[in-house]
C-alpha cells in the first residue's frame, strides 16, 4: 500500500499504480437491454448497457455504473474512459449505460433510466455476477450530475419511476463519484465567475438546463424561470418542481452515501462553484463528502493524479457493504 497524501487540505488515497491510457475497451456483454424508454413525441426506445467483467472471477463482484456526459443532449455508453479499465483490472464490474436524452424525453426521464439500470443489475445479479450490496456510480458533467442525483434520491418516488420494472429491487447505491456535474440548475449563471467566465449562457432557452426541464421555447429558459420562481401561475410551479428535483443541492440528507466530488477550477462550461455548493450541502447534512479541486484544469480531463486517486478511492469504498441496499 502507498502512503496517505494531503493535497490542498484533501486526503488522497494513493494505493495502486495505474496506467494512463488503454486500447478501446471491449464489453463482456454488449447491448444488454435493461428497459424501454417512452419518448415525449410518442413511441419508445430500448435502453442499453454494456457490461465489462473482470477476468477470472466467478464470484459476484462490486459494480460501478458509468454514466456518460454530453449536456443531457448527446453522448452514449461507448464514451467510457480508459481509467474504468483500472476498476475492471482490480476486480470490479463496470456497466456503461445509455439514458434518454433531453430532446427525447425531459427530466425526470434521465434519472429514472439510471435508477432502472441499477434495479436491473440487482434483479439479474446471478446472470451478470453482481454483488448487490456493492454498487457505485461514476459520471462526468451531465453524467456526474446523474451520478450525484442517483446517490441522493434513494427512496424518492418522484425520481424513481418504473423503467425496466424490477420495482421490488432497490436503486440505492453504496458510493458515487461526481466529476464536474451541475448541482444547482436554477442558479448556474449566478455561479459563473470571471475569470474564467463561461462559454454557455445557462439562462437562455437553448441552454442544456433549460432543455432538460422542457422550458426551452421562445420567452422561456432557466433565467425566466428564476425570475418567476414564486409565480403561482402555470407553468412556473411545475417547472420549479422539476428544476428542484433535478438539483442535487436540494436533495442532500444525512443518510446519503459518501460521495467524491472533483471539478476543474477554470471550468468554463459548468461553474466550479456548482461543485463547491454540492460539497457544502452534503457536508452540512452530515453525509461526509470529499471535494478535490483540480487546480488549473477545465471541463474534461482533471489530470492523472485525480483520476488515479479517484479509482483508488472507489475501490476502497466498494470494500464496504450496505446492509440496507436491498
Amino acid at each position: 500500500m502507498g502512503g496517505v497524501r494531503v493535497w490542498a487540505g484533501i486526503v488522497l488515497l494513493v494505493a495502486i499504480s495505474f496506467d494512463a491510457a488503454y486500447a478501446q475497451l471491449t464489453p463482456t456483454f454488449a447491448n444488454v437491454q435493461f428497459g424501454t424508454g417512452t419518448l415525449d413525441a410518442g413511441g419508445t426506445i430500448p435502453l442499453l448497457m454494456d457490461i465489462y467483467k473482470p477476468a477470472g472471477i466467478a464470484a459476484p463482484t462490486p459494480t460501478v455504473l458509468w454514466i456518460h456526459g454530453g449536456g443531457w443532449t448527446g453522448g452514449n455508453k461507448n464514451a467510457i474512459p480508459g481509467f474504468m479499465q483500472d476498476l475492471v483490472n482490480n476486480g470490479v464490474t463496470v456497466a456503461s449505460i445509455n439514458y434518454r436524452l433531453s430532446q427525447e424525453a425531459i427530466f425526470p426521464a434521465q434519472i429514472q433510466d439510471v435508477k432502472g439500470a441499477v434495479r436491473f443489475l440487482r434483479a439479474n445479479n446471478a446472470t451478470y455476477r453482481v454483488d448487490s450490496l456493492r454498487i457505485g456510480a461514476w459520471g462526468t458533467s451531465a453524467g456526474g450530475h446523474l451520478s450525484a442525483l442517483l446517490a441522493m434520491t434513494g427512496g424518492n418516488p418522484s425520481a424513481e419511476g418504473s423503467v425496466g420494472g424490477n420495482t421490488a429491487f432497490s436503486s440505492r447505491i453504496l458510493t458515487a463519484v461526481d466529476f464536474f456535474g451541475p448541482s444547482d440548475l436554477l442558479n448556474m449563471n449566478l455561479d459563473v465567475t470571471t475569470p474564467p467566465g463561461s462559454t454557455i449562457d445557462h439562462d437562455a432557452p437553448d441552454s442544456p438546463e433549460s432543455r432538460l426541464i422542457g422550458f426551452s421555447g421562445t420567452g422561456e429558459g432557466v433565467g425566466v424561470l428564476r425570475a418567476n420562481q414564486s409565480n403561482p401561475n402555470p407553468p412556473y410551479p411545475q417547472k420549479m418542481a422539476l428544476v428542484t428535483l433535478a438539483s442535487p443541492v436540494a436533495q442532500a440528507s444525512f443518510d446519503d452515501p459518501t460521495m467524491l466530488i472533483s471539478h476543474g477550477t477554470v471550468d468554463t462550461s459548468v461553474p466550479f462553484k456548482q461543485s463547491q455548493k454540492l460539497y457544502d450541502a452534503l457536508n452540512a447534512a452530515g453525509a461526509g463528502p470529499l471535494f478535490w479541486p483540480a487546480e488549473g484544469f477545465g471541463h474534461g480531463f482533471l489530470g492523472d493524479t485525480i483520476n488515479d486517486n479517484a479509482v483508488a478511492w472507489m475501490l476502497a469504498s466498494l470494500r464496504r457493504q450496505m446492509a440496507d441496499a436491498i
